[in-house]
């Protein structure tokens, strides 16, 4: 029998985790399973479902990186009303999928802006005849120094309701219990997967993107200031002088995106977006991006030298936390958040083009590995039950 997954996916500022989300989804849907996205957030244009069934609920996404309130795209306030009926849609998908696995993405340690659905989503699965097993889905690298009363929360709702907790990462880079507080309650949940990191392509590499250094900044809402810093560091580079590539990212205004290419020396080329990133990462001297988990996985798989920015802004020290211990085992170079400049950016390319091009000794195949656990977990529940 095939097994069918609700996996639950809501991202409210930056999309990142979609990305990682939707590389698990189709994992799982290459094993075998049957899988049901259920989507929450604002529309990606262009963004790649395939290989997944996709359901889709009100949009929401939030004003800042505070999560302080929840927003329609628009920018108008999601009501109370608006919260019930996306509640309803999801409790009446779940009827309709009848799933024999549930997932969440992030939530209990993330997304408690969404508890209004949620909750409700989460009894009645556990008070469903046909109870399934119930995962949590999260990165490696999570928010530190949270709340006293906010980890005694996660650390009862893992109890109450989730079979397993799959860290998607590597011990051999970071261990969950580095960065996850109340980790020890439930330690015997945890499953680790490796990196969730693209899939290898036999497709031949465009030589369109074909550079010496790659500055990339994710959707570009948060790397304005390295992307406005990279115009002059270019020249600043004893390594590199010319023939660097900047992606500003999809999420850039017009008119921010006009200026840079304004201001756009010779020898350097803007562009929007690059697809396919791990791959172009393959034919470039230096990779330069900040520290999120998609592009250090995309690093990772492609094997360049790299120096990560770390991105810093409100309470965030996931990537802070990340650029430290990849800059601490050579594999990257860290450019200090609090020391950016055209020079240290140089200093970083020049200092990034001496490292050894490394084959990294992590586990790389986190999506693979994900529906490897499910199924086993799943084979075993299923055999307690009988």
């Amino acid at each position: 029998m095939t097994a069918s997954v609700l996996f639950y996916v809501q991202h409210l500022w930056g999309v990142g985790h979609v990305y990682r989300a939707t590389r698990i989804a189709r994992g799982m849907a290459r094993a075998g399973f049957d899988v049901h996205l259920v989507w929450g957030g604002t529309e990606i244009p262009g963004f790649d479902f395939s290989g997944m069934q996709v359901h889709r609920l009100m949009p929401v996404r939030t004003s800042d990186a505070s999560f302080s309130q929840l927003l329609h795209g628009d920018g108008s306030i999601f009501s109370d009303d608006d919260k019930a009926q996306r509640r309803d849609h999801l409790l009446k998908l779940y009827d309709e999928i009848n799933p024999d696995i549930l997932m969440t993405e992030a939530f209990p340690f993330g997304r408690r802006q969404m508890r209004f659905e949620l909750l409700p989503l989460l009894e009645k699965a556990t008070a469903a005849k046909k109870r399934p097993m119930i995962v949590s889905s999260i990165r490696d690298i999570m928010q530190e120094d949270r709340k006293e009363k906010r980890v005694q929360e996660s650390n009862a709702l893992v109890k109450d309701y989730f079979d397993f907790i799959l860290v998607h990462g590597d011990q051999n880079l970071i261990s969950i219990d580095e960065t996850l507080q109340g980790f020890e309650t439930f330690k015997d949940k945890i499953r680790y997967t490796g990196l969730v990191t693209p899939e290898e392509k036999d497709s031949e590499i465009s030589s369109e993107f074909n550079c010496d250094v790659l500055v990339t900044v994710g959707g570009g809402a948060f790397g304005q200031k390295l992307t406005r810093t990279t115009l002059e560091a270019m020249s600043c580079s004893k390594t590199y002088p010319r023939n660097w590539i900047v992606s500003a990212g999809t999420e850039v205004s017009d008119e921010d995106f006009r200026l840079l290419k304004e201001r756009c020396p010779s020898g350097m080329r803007i562009v929007r977006y690059i697809p396919n990133l791990a791959e172009v990462m393959k034919q470039v001297k230096v990779s330069v991006s900040h520290a999120g988990y998609n592009t250090v996985a995309d690093v990772l798989r492609s094997g360049c030298a790299s120096v990560l920015y770390p991105y810093t802004g409100g309470r965030e020290t996931e990537q802070l936390r990340r650029a430290e211990i990849m800059d601490r085992q050579n594999i990257a170079v860290m450019l200090d958040p609090d020391n950016l400049t055209p020079e240290t950016f140089a200093h970083a390319v020049d200092k990034a083009a001496m490292l050894q091009t490394h084959s990294a000794s992590f586990y790389l195949a986190g999506a693979s590995k994900t529906a490897s656990i499910l199924k086993v977990e799943f084979d075993d529940l299923k055999h307690k039950v009988c």
